[in-house]
């Protein structure tokens, strides 16, 4: 182990391998979450490698290709060659096992590590492989669960087969067993893994995600017309099954008599075309424009009167919405449509910063945008606390903090 002492810690420098199938420059949200852990680590004085891929979350993303191997942030950033696998099942199975050979190579073979950190991308192989590598090479294990697998996938119908669903189930299972800990992002995720039964001694921590890093936009370089109305609702996101979207489309047609709002859908997802569709035959007051970058995001979060987020029924269990801390940050109220017991509908109305209603009910999810639009002061206010919220809980140094915390966590 690294001799050197950390500044404030006290404690000796780690040998850490975070593995992740995406890292930052490429696309998805937990590629730039990851770089900002990771420099933390490093700016901590530990030792860091990443072990990822070439960018290829998105096809339609023009991505350069970058260094197979190179320094960012102080640390050394492995980099595999794996194609593109959106909507290519063959290839997705077939670059998880590359990927997990990579992991076996580097942490067993190649360099010893301390540390073994992980996400759940892939789901159920990347987090099974990251804790073989921990188990034969005596490192402690990190499995940063962003979402349960294969739970969701079985909702999903991706994992409906119930014998891959077992035989997926055992191993995440087997994986969770050799985590210290199981880093998940709500208290309703850690009780369903308790729920599972199979795990032994298993050990979990809850540390939600901070507002995703970006980079400053000045107010007016929205590459598009923000709406007239003085109530704009907006959704910024996947626009996918688990959204469970079609609600919304149902209250907007419940308010259709309403001139002073419009519902603002700032993404893409196999559910576009479709909602789409439907906003145009009901004429309802609904703009679709497209994915956007995370600036412009957050710029439209800031103009916007309020944001709102969904999940379809059971989902909360396994999964906790990210853009959430990024619409609390930009000060912007969140209507959140999911069952009321569930820890982010607590988020949101235990510290007023929203309103939450229960998922699949268009006529109250329609009230509550209805009583929003017509109520400056309470919107103000809610504004406030949003914010409030999103700085005492969700930014960047206070969910770091954590991190670097548990890294050293019973070393000895």
């Amino acid at each position: 182990m690294n001799s050197a002492v950390m500044t404030g810690t006290d404690k000796a420098a780690l040998k850490v391998l975070a593995v992740h199938r995406y890292y930052w420059p490429d696309t998805p949200p937990y590629a730039s979450m990851l770089k900002q852990i990771v420099g933390q680590w490093v700016k901590d004085g530990h030792d860091v490698d990443v072990l990822s891929s070439q960018p290829s979350y998105k096809s339609a993303v023009e991505n350069s290709r970058q260094a197979a191997r190179e320094t960012i942030d102080g640390a050394q950033v492995i980099r595999l060659k794996l194609p593109h696998e959106s909507g290519r099942p063959i290839v997705r199975i077939l670059n998880a096992l590359r990927l997990g050979v990579g992991v076996i190579f580097q942490a067993v073979i190649r360099k010893r590590y301390d540390v073994l950190m992980v996400s759940t991308a892939p789901p159920v192989l990347a987090g099974w492989f990251v804790a073989l590598a921990a188990k034969l090479s005596g490192a402690r294990f990190i499995y940063h669960c962003m979402d349960i697998h294969p739970e969701i996938g079985r909702i999903s119908g991706e994992f409906r087969n119930p014998r891959v669903f077992n035989l997926l189930s055992r191993m995440d299972s087997w994986s969770c067993s050799q985590a210290r800990p199981v880093v998940l992002l709500s208290s309703d995720m850690a009780d369903s893994l308790v729920a599972r039964g199979a795990e032994s001694q298993l050990q979990t921590r809850v540390i939600n995600n901070f507002s995703l890093p970006s980079d400053a936009l000045e107010a007016g370089d929205l590459p598009f017309t923000w709406p007239d109305e003085p109530f704009v609702l907006l959704f910024a996101g996947n626009i996918g099954r688990f959204q469970g979207l079609d609600i919304l489309m149902d209250a907007m047609e419940l308010l259709r008599g309403r001139g002073d709002i419009r519902l603002l859908m700032m993404g893409e997802g196999v559910e576009r075309n479709s909602l789409e569709r439907i906003a145009e035959e009901k004429g309802l007051s609904v703009t679709f424009v497209g994915h956007h970058s995370v600036e412009v995001a957050k710029q439209a979060m800031k103009r916007a009167q309020a944001g709102f987020v969904s999940l379809i029924p059971e989902l909360y269990r396994f999964a906790y919405p990210s853009k959430t801390m990024t619409y609390l940050e930009q000060g912007c109220p969140v209507i959140v449509a999911v069952e009321p017991e569930s820890q982010l509908a607590k988020d949101i109305t235990d510290n007023g910063a929203g309103l939450s209603v229960p998922g699949g009910n268009a006529e109250k999810l329609a009230d509550a945008i209805g009583r929003l639009a017509s109520n400056t002061a309470d919107l103000m206010a809610m504004r406030s606390r949003a914010e409030s919220l999103a700085n005492h809980s969700f930014t960047e140094q206070v969910v770091l903090k954590k991190w670097s915390a548990l890294l050293v966590e019973n070393q000895k």
